[in-house]
């Protein structure tokens, strides 16, 4: 109950996953707080929020409900057999790419065990793998954008919380509009950016921006990250490209979608986002789970590499 009404925000929103009323959520509360002796919560008429004790007590109930969470797992796992249930979380392009479709081969293969797929991006992840909702997540990151950092900059968990595998690298593409000059180059050196106007969304130019700049600050320039557009929906950005607005980057996994209106064009040395398959650190890992692992780490180089070996001057088309 602690950990839920520290989560909601307030008692009556508690009650409501609880289905229990206001009242028994609040005297249960007032209960914990006299066997313990101080108070665990600051309660306005704007909600609830935990003091610094009721913070120290919410940290010790995590691990007390992660390590109970991992015994059901494992004993599960122990008791089924070969069979199970697995919930998977995985991020937009990787889903479109490669996620999906792992699964339903996995699933052809293991008929006995029930997978579950939860799409969002890699900070949702992280905060379900944390509370034990997501057995495992294909996430990314890249070197200045850990897939703990939500868009907003808000970190969502420590470094410690989870552990990755890392399945492969995602490089960035150019998207140019299609009558650009650069069209004419099958493959784009970071300093052809040069002078070039690059959308980027407004919240900070995340997830991508700081990784750019380093790469070109490296080769001697300031790229001109226009943040005018709130989306990080890549089709949103590819519409800003082909409308003219500027150049913008497109990662390999997300060129399974791509407007007839604008070119992509490879990026040597530029960002790539780094995919990997997040776990809870610690966490018990149902034996099936390294086979689906092994599955998605094959099926991940392919989509990279699928896309590589196309002929740059059809990416328009793709």
């Amino acid at each position: 109950m602690l950990l839920v009404a520290a989560r909601a925000g307030s008692f009556s929103a508690a009650a409501k996953q609880l289905f229990l009323t206001p009242s028994a959520v609040s005297q249960q509360i007032a209960a914990l707080e006299r066997d313990v002796g101080v108070a665990l919560f600051e309660r306005s008429r704007h909600g609830v929020r935990l003091t610094t004790a009721g913070q120290s007590l919410h940290r010790h109930a995590e691990a007390v409900a992660n390590r109970l969470a991992d015994a059901q797992i494992e004993i599960d796992s122990l008791v089924s057999g070969g069979s199970g249930r697995v919930v998977v979380g995985s991020f937009p392009t990787a889903t479109a790419a490669f996620v999906a479709e792992g699964i339903a081969r996995f699933r052809r293969v293991n008929p006995q065990v029930e997978v579950r797929l939860v799409d969002g991006e890699p900070s949702d992840s992280v905060l379900q793998l944390k509370m034990r909702e997501l057995d495992l997540a294909v996430v990314f990151d890249l070197p200045s954008w850990p897939a703990y950092r939500s868009y907003e900059g808000r970190e969502v968990a420590a470094r410690d919380d989870i552990e990755i595998i890392h399945l492969c690298d995602d490089p960035f593409l150019v998207m140019l509009p299609i009558q650009h000059r650069l069209t004419s180059k099958t493959e784009l050196d970071v300093v052809d950016l040069r002078g070039e106007r690059i959308t980027v969304s407004s919240g900070n130019s995340a997830p991508w921006g700081a990784d750019l700049r380093r790469v070109c600050d490296e080769v001697g320039f300031e790229p001109l990250l226009d943040p005018m557009c709130s989306s990080y929906d890549f089709q949103a950005q590819q519409a800003l490209v082909a409308a003219g607005f500027g150049l913008s980057l497109l990662p390999t996994l997300a060129a399974v979608n791509v407007r007839s209106d604008i070119i992509l064009r490879p990026l040597r040395m530029g960002p790539a986002r780094r995919v990997g398959v997040a776990f809870p650190a610690g966490a018990y890992r149902a034996p099936i789970t390294k086979e689906l692992v092994a599955l998605l780490g094959d099926m991940a180089v392919e989509a990279v590499e699928s896309f590589s070996h196309c002929e740059p001057a059809a990416s328009g088309s793709a």
